[in-house]
């Protein structure tokens, strides 16, 4: 019923635009009818167009995303076992956690140029930290509890680790992780906009700038359909992984 109200909410949006184009209440120039921005989204989409731009900046978020899981999420479960780890690495943390992931395009195009491992390299920055900060919380959170019987039963850190560490701080990761998702596409596109010859978000700001409404319009749609994609399988894996956690939702 939530997911027919969304669809409706959504029709009547269209429908309003649609209209108050038509009708010239807005200009068409700049808002063309949804039903002109829709035929040219197929016609798009079928010459591979749009899915090609759109998979190339899936492919490099997916990428960063990845990488900041696999370098963050050991690290902040590190962090949040030993105090001195953390002591050590949280001044720097803190110091880069409130730069905004734009800030360091300049010097990452400086480095790296406008290619992959530009956007890579900013991708990763801007996911790492929700990945982190979600595994030290994680970690942290575990009863003192468990590690005393875990210890009682002589198990081996390895034990540790995966019998113990992972499974309680398993969803704080996953939330991290999924907060960290929509961040990946955004800064993808945003690198895109400002250094790139290829991707969904180089393609939309080229179509404003030659005055392609339509066609940009649609490259909107469909990015927004990429995302959409990418966030409910997010919340498949992740409900899948954390099935037996009772308090799990992994919607909104």
């Amino acid at each position: 019923m939530k997911r027919l109200s969304g669809l409706l909410v959504f029709c009547a949006l269209a429908a309003a635009w649609e209209g108050l184009s038509r009708w010239g209440v807005v200009s068409r120039l700049y808002f063309p009818p949804v039903s002109t921005i829709a035929a040219t989204f197929w016609d798009l989409t079928v010459s591979g167009l749009l899915p090609g731009q759109a998979l190339s900046t899936v492919s490099r978020a997916v990428a960063g995303l990845l990488l900041a899981l696999a370098v963050m999420a050991p690290l902040g479960l590190a962090m949040g076992v030993s105090r001195r780890l953390s002591a050590l690495l949280t001044p720097t943390v803190e110091l880069l956690r409130p730069v905004p992931p734009p800030a360091i395009i300049p010097a990452a195009m400086l480095l790296f140029g406008i290619g992959t491992g530009m956007k890579l390299v900013v991708i990763v920055f801007a996911c790492s930290f929700p990945i982190l900060v979600g595994a030290v919380d994680g970690a942290r959170s575990i009863d003192p509890g468990f590690r005393l019987t875990a210890a009682a039963y002589g198990l081996s850190r390895r034990d540790l680790l995966f019998g113990v560490i992972l499974p309680a701080a398993g969803p704080s990761v996953a939330a991290g992780f999924r907060t960290a998702v929509p961040m990946a596409l955004i800064v993808a596109v945003l690198s895109e906009m400002i250094g790139a010859s290829s991707g969904i978000g180089h393609y939309i700001l080229r179509m404003q700038r030659t005055f392609a409404i339509p066609e940009m319009y649609a490259g909107v749609a469909m990015l927004g359909l990429w995302g959409l994609a990418l966030n409910a399988g997010t919340q498949q894996v992740l409900a899948r992984l954390l099935r037996w956690h009772a308090g799990w939702k992994g919607g909104i």
